[in-house]
């Protein structure tokens, strides 16, 4: 778990030795349900060892990046929902501009559709469950009609394509990239998730010598260093004085500044991995990739 203060809980009297002996044990099946936890290492008053006390919190640090799964894929009726969309956008302009304003408005109904229609997986699979207990139950009770088992069938196939949905976005999240196919691992994937989380989250800042945690605070104190940084100045004149610079031949230039061609576009996307995001806006190389789309 994260340590915030001291990064040592125990110091020799005489000041020529000092370590972290203290800390806190718990299992990966508590730290599943208490991802969020963190140490806070406590000052030190007449013993020579500094207590800590662990604290879970979860901060709200605004509205989620849109990102796009890549379970969306296996879904029924997915790439279809898409082509449909993004040739209904009506955007003028030429093709650059055209393409970041579909973008931006596919995102818009791709986060309605996850929200309404696709849902929340873990839901889902309860209530398919529930569904074949129903019929198992009915099954023991009396014999089922020939459209109760075709309908039992078409839940377990539910079920499994629910299941390889759930460990494509748990892969996805835990970005185990040497992990691609085999049996589901999802202890190992929910532990990579946590560590992921853990490593990126801000733990807080500490301003004027003052702990801070509040999202809002630590997000002014973030804009203001950056604005302080990046303040323009008028001391940036550079002299060079008489130093020699290395120059290519005449045909590597040429060919530095050549066009590039769609075949070389596409090579560099394909070589991608695809799960990743290629910048702000949320969609990675797969949704990219998919050329099965036919929008791209």
């Amino acid at each position: 778990m994260p340590v915030v203060g001291k990064k040592y809980t125990w110091f020799k009297t005489n000041g020529t030795a000092k370590s972290r002996l203290d800390r806190f044990l718990v299992s990966e099946e508590w730290l599943q349900i208490w991802s969020f936890c963190k140490q806070y290492v406590q000052p030190r008053v007449v013993s020579d060892h500094c207590a800590i006390v662990m604290k879970s919190s979860v901060k709200y640090w605004g509205p989620r990046p849109f990102k796009t799964i890549d379970a969306w894929f296996m879904e029924p009726g997915f790439k279809e929902f898409v082509k449909e969309k993004w040739c209904s956008y009506n955007v003028q302009g030429n093709s650059i501009y055209r393409l970041k304003e579909k973008l931006k408005l596919l995102k818009v109904d791709l986060k309605d559709w996850n929200k309404n229609e696709y849902g929340c997986l873990e839901t889902k699979k309860k209530q398919i469950l529930r569904q074949i207990e129903d019929l198992d139950v009915n099954d023991d009770n009396n014999s089922l009609e020939e459209h109760d088992k075709l309908r039992r069938m078409e839940l377990f196939s539910h079920l499994r394509l629910i299941d390889k949905q759930v460990e494509s976005l748990c892969r996805q999240k835990s970005r185990a990239n040497w992990f691609k196919l085999g049996d589901t691992n999802s202890k190992f994937f929910h532990s990579a998730i946590r560590s992921r989380r853990l490593k990126n989250e801000v733990k807080g800042v500490k301003i004027d010598h003052q702990w801070c945690e509040e999202p809002e605070v630590i997000r002014r104190e973030a804009k203001n260093t950056f604005n302080q940084r990046f303040l323009a100045t008028h001391d940036v004149g550079v002299n060079m004085g008489s130093m020699e610079f290395k120059t290519l031949p005449v045909e590597v230039s040429l060919r530095m500044v050549s066009s590039i061609t769609e075949e070389e576009v596409k090579e560099a996307v394909w070589q991608c991995e695809g799960s990743k995001s290629p910048g702000p806006d949320g969609f990675n190389f797969n949704f990219i990739k998919n050329s099965q789309l036919g929008i791209f």
